[in-house]
């Protein structure tokens, strides 16, 4: 039986930043009575998951900032962190700067970028995270960044993805998420290995656990699932990589793949 269950949020549960389908609140309480754990896995930080993390009245430690940090569920704080080094926090913020794309850094919850900037405003807003800026950022010591954000448009980020994958090898972990983000976190935290950390903290083996996503952000985890579940809305690289293709988000397929979880029609 399958006893951790790790869910993405955007594209993935919700297609609403602050609010899960009321079908797929009542299917993880469906989950947790039938002795199912279910965990978050997300690029959000902690602040901007909280919403949700409450809606689904989760309880075990949630995955922030695509693996690198791993929360409290009730009041945030780190439980696991790693961090992105000072200087390639810089040299990342240089990238940016001569490829003409935003960029911006996380300290704590809060969003901090060089200048205003249409994306970064868009990104706080729909999120409701604290932001500033600081026109010296490529100048400083930047400590505990869990993450660096690139933001363009979705035809840019595919064209510039597989070249800063290729720039960034072996140094820094380079994903996509949602539509036109370029992640950058430290080159060993991603969902897979945030996925296993709490999975051996709850004392669970890999064998018994679930996860579910849509994007390449989310390839690690479900590759080292137990059960690796892609939703159908999800992109086609992802999909391939899955051990099983559920129903969409508009469909609630994690809601689907609970119910068929806990009937054990899927084993």
């Amino acid at each position: 039986m399958y006893k951790l269950l790790a869910l993405d949020i955007d594209e993935t549960i919700t297609h609403i930043p602050t609010a899960a389908p009321d079908e797929i609140v009542a299917a993880v309480d469906r989950a947790r009575s039938a002795g199912i754990r279910v965990t978050l896995a997300t690029g959000r930080g902690y602040f901007a998951s909280s919403t949700i993390v409450k809606q689904l009245n989760i309880c075990e430690p949630v995955i922030n900032y695509g693996g690198a940090i791993i929360s409290d569920p009730y009041d945030g704080s780190l439980v696991y962190g790693t961090e992105i080094a000072p200087e390639l926090v810089v040299d990342v913020l240089e990238t940016a700067g001569k490829l003409g794309v935003h960029a911006h850094i996380y300290q704590g919850d809060t969003v901090i970028g060089e200048h205003l900037n249409p994306y970064m405003e868009a990104y706080t807003a729909k999120l409701n995270l604290p932001k500033k800026y600081d026109k010296d950022i490529r100048s400083k010591f930047w400590c505990n960044v869990p993450k660096v954000l690139m933001m363009t448009s979705e035809e840019e980020a595919v064209k510039l993805r597989p070249m800063l994958q290729e720039k960034y090898s072996g140094i820094l972990k380079v994903s996509g998420s949602s539509s036109g983000f370029i992640e950058f976190n430290h080159l060993s935290a991603h969902k897979g290995s945030g996925l296993a950390w709490v999975a051996k903290y709850l004392g669970i083996r890999r064998e018994e656990t679930v996860a579910v996503g849509d994007n390449s952000l989310d390839m690690e985890m479900i590759q080292w699932a137990g059960l690796g579940c892609a939703v159908a809305n999800g992109k086609e690289e992802v999909k391939a990589a899955a051990d099983i293709v559920i129903p969409s988000c508009a469909e609630c397929g994690a809601a689907y793949l609970i119910d068929k979880l806990i009937d054990g029609s899927i084993k």
